[in-house]
């Protein structure tokens, strides 16, 4: 019988997570590192993004799960909606998401591209997020 994994209860990034979130935080984009984290979140599961293209270890604590990030619980929902097969450990796929997400978004703003023309793209490729 296997054996059912706990889902995280602290959730962070990776050096260079860390890094793009700084730098998204630089620019002035966000109010603070959690609504940068969820935007992320968000962002990386519009661009069909999978946990698996994260890397798989190197992440140091950052926020508490439910009790920070997604006290609401819609963003466990989502994921559990999204991508059935992390319904099980939504928090552990929302931190790989996140990571994914900041690098993404961090390279494009530092490519000078504006936060509202990414959302726009993201909008315009997924209609249902309309």
């Amino acid at each position: 019988m296997a054996e059912t994994v706990e889902d995280k209860r602290q959730i962070g990034l990776t050096l260079a997570g860390s890094e793009a979130l700084g730098k998204l935080m630089e620019e002035g984009l966000f109010d603070s590192e959690s609504d940068a984290y969820k935007l992320a979140i968000a962002y990386a599961l519009a661009k069909g993004v999978h946990p698996d293209a994260a890397p798989s270890g190197g992440y140091q604590t950052k926020f508490n799960a439910a009790g920070g990030i997604d006290i609401d619980g819609q963003v466990r929902d989502l994921i559990s909606v999204l991508l059935p097969d992390c319904s099980e450990r939504p928090y552990a796929a929302a931190e790989r998401l996140a990571e994914v997400g900041l690098c993404s978004l961090a390279a494009r703003i530092s490519a000078k591209e504006s936060l509202a023309d990414l959302l726009e793209e993201v909008l315009s490729v997924s209609p249902a997020l309309e």
